[in-house]
């Protein structure tokens, strides 16, 4: 921390004023020795060995000033590096001061005393835990700055070592280095190299080497010139070959060094970014031209081999990607295009014997286009944007062929294998559909109700369109994911439901039934759909002020709505539905933002809905009226009611806001039997 960090830009100084002596040297000895060998007044063999000795003065004299001149800019890339990496260090120690966290000189961190004085007995021990808590949190800050800054003094140590390396002289001793190169991230992009291939071809690292990797990857992985010097040395097929030996050490070797050998593929995938961020450059359009050949080749793997088969390269690039972050919206939508025209041009290419799906298998991206899409799905915009093609939507909807997996058959003779669909079927084209269509990350755990763009709408109607022609063969997996989806959307959806004018509907209301009721074949969809729509309804009512029975009678044609079409999923009404109660998590990040008032009610209602299929699970549906009245009673009388407090706070009658949901839930069912061309039982 007091190390006065002004020394290294002086010495680059130095440094460079050396490069201009030797330049200067370099050209008197060029005009007043060199010269002498080349002219026709000298010659014979001592001409000829004094003028060999001449070359070499000259080269070390230019070698000298390269050398000097890289020094320079090592010296220069350091003191940028340590001053960056200093001042995130006093800002962590300054901040965890102004938190009220004592720090050492050492870098030590421990609570300050002042924080728990005056603190009631009974909340010192709830008061200690908290402060522990604090405290490690803030030692865990300062030393990553600590190791970021030791991380990136060993990347200049390296880079300054071998700058100052040369080749023996053919004439004997060692010479200055002509070849030596102003940034320390090249250099360590190099030294990083030989352990790679070491690891491609097979070899095992020692545990310095692993740690030295670890280090080299934490420190720039985010940088341009290392990540794609490292890349340019692999090629595409030595890094699916380096990524296909890391995951066989990972996953099927294990062990103790499995862990380190996992973070030196997140590494190696988020170099992967930093590298292809820009999608115009010259260096990105040659990396996916040389992807376009690696990428259809087969690659012998220990976890492939085990199932006498062999990985296509784009399965595990995609792998790779996956322990990533950060990828550029054009690199994934360019690489989603190859591997779909690759499919197109052979079909079946990405066929492997058995299941890659769970905690145990789900790691290799066996489907890779899905596999893309699921990367898709962390950025929504990038999602959004190719979803928005009908091109796109129109082959994975309906063209794309998904039997992706081989299952053995037992015929009794030889084995034989039937293609079908994996256990994880369009997972990711799943997340990248609701993540195109909400604005959301599927995969934020924090993440909130984002407003629609006119995109996120565009790709919902054409989710829809596609969904509704495909009748019985909707795909089971995107259940739940359309669920999530018509929930985010549900003010449009209810709006739809609700709409008597068919014309006015702002969904296309026999769309709209068709995918609801394939939806409402999976238990857990339809508690998504069910229980979510409970909040629209309350908002409808609750943003009405006037005391017209609109969102009274909106809400009953939803239920009803919402009715009919999970009577038509079940099919025969005397056959029993779902062997246990749906459940709805009510604090979903996909619900739009609702005041508290909204929320008192929708809990209510949700409430009563649920005690509603508690009742059918009891009865088991044993009758032929499953349209009956009681069988959404107490979530219909939950609207009444919460329709019924806001008119009239005071108390009263509510019958009359009974009988009206209840006539429009008849209504709404009316409406969508006439929707579905059903007849009415």
């Amino acid at each position: 921390m007091s190390t006065d960090l002004s020394a290294l830009t002086c010495a680059a100084d130095r440094w460079d004023g050396m490069a201009g002596e030797f330049e200067k040297q370099e050209t008197a000895y060029r005009r007043d020795v060199h010269r002498v060998s080349m002219g026709s007044s000298w010659t014979g063999l001592s001409a000829g060995a004094a003028h060999a000795r001449f070359d070499t003065t000259l080269s070390e004299y230019r070698s000298a000033r390269t050398e000097a001149k890289a020094i320079a800019s090592l010296l220069r890339d350091a003191h940028s590096q340590f001053t960056e990496l200093k001042g995130r260090l006093k800002t962590a120690c300054a901040e965890a001061v102004e938190a009220g966290i004592r720090v050492s000189e050492r870098g030590v961190v421990s609570p300050d005393p002042e924080r728990t004085k005056g603190r009631e007995d009974d909340d010192q021990h709830a008061e200690a835990a908290r402060a522990a808590q604090r405290v490690q949190a803030w030692q865990d800050r300062i030393d990553r700055a600590v190791r970021d800054v030791t991380d990136a003094d060993t990347g200049v140590r390296i880079a300054l070592t071998a700058a100052t390396a040369s080749d023996r002289l053919a004439g004997g001793g060692r010479g200055f280095n002509g070849e030596a190169v102003g940034d320390v991230e090249t250099y360590e992009a190099r030294q990083a190299e030989g352990a790679l291939e070491k690891l491609a071809r097979g070899g095992h690292l020692s545990a310095g080497e692993l740690a030295e990797l670890e280090r080299t990857f934490r420190d720039n992985s985010d940088d341009e010139a290392f990540a794609r010097t490292l890349l340019d040395d692999l090629g595409a097929a030595g890094t699916i070959r380096l990524t296909n030996e890391l995951n066989d050490l990972v996953h099927v070797d294990g062990g103790p060094r499995a862990g380190a050998y996992g973070r030196i593929e997140t590494g190696l995938a988020d170099s992967l970014a930093t590298a292809t961020k820009d999608t115009q450059s010259q260096w990105y359009r040659d990396w996916r031209a040389e992807m376009r050949h690696a990428g259809v080749q087969q690659y012998a793997t220990d976890a492939q081999g085990a199932r006498l088969d062999k990985a296509v390269g784009y399965q595990s690039l995609v792998t790779l990607m996956g322990k990533g972050h950060g990828y550029a919206p054009g690199m994934l939508e360019d690489l989603t295009d190859d591997m779909i025209a690759a499919e197109r041009r052979d079909p079946g290419i990405w066929r492997l014997k058995g299941e890659y799906a769970g905690r145990r298998d789900g790691w290799f991206a066996n489907d890779p286009v899905d596999g893309m899409l699921g990367l898709m799905s962390r950025d929504p915009a990038t999602a959004a944007h190719y979803l928005g093609s009908e091109a796109h939507m129109r082959y994975l909807m309906k063209e794309r062929d998904w039997d992706v997996t081989l299952h053995e058959q037992d015929n009794g003779k030889a084995a034989s294998y039937t293609a079908r669909t994996d256990g994880d079927d369009r997972t990711g084209f799943g997340a990248a559909l609701q993540a195109a269509t909400t604005g959301i990350d599927p995969s934020d755990r924090h993440a909130h109700f984002a407003a629609h763009t006119e995109r996120n709408e565009a790709v919902l109607r054409s989710a829809l369109t596609h969904l509704s022609d495909q009748g019985d063969d909707f795909p089971p997996s995107l259940r739940e994911p359309m669920a999530k989806i018509l929930v985010n959307h549900g003010a449009t959806v209810h709006t739809s439901m609700s709409e008597i004018d068919i014309a006015g509907s702002p969904l296309k209301q026999d769309q709209l039934f068709e995918v609801v009721k394939q939806v409402s074949k999976d238990k857990d969809a339809y508690g998504t759909l069910n229980g979510g729509l409970n909040q629209a309804m309350v908002t409808g009512i609750h943003g009405d002020h006037s005391h017209s029975t609109e969102p009274l009678i909106r809400a009953g044609r939803t239920v009803g709505f919402l009715e009919e079409a999970r009577i038509q999923a079940q099919g025969d009404p005397k056959t029993a539905e779902f062997t246990a109660k749906p459940l709805f998590d009510r604090a979903i990040g996909y619900l739009p933002v609702a005041g508290e008032d909204v929320k008192e009610g929708f809990d209510f209602v949700t409430e009563k809905w649920l005690e509603d299929e508690q009742k059918r699970l009891d009865e088991k549906q044993a009758d032929d009226n499953v349209r009956a009245y009681s069988r959404r009673n107490g979530q219909l009388m939950a609207l009444a009611d919460e329709w019924s407090k806001l008119r009239h706070p005071a108390g009263g009658s509510t019958f009359t806001a009974q009988t009206q949901i209840n006539r429009s839930a008849e209504d709404g069912i009316a409406h969508a039997t006439g929707m579905s061309g059903e007849q009415p039982k």
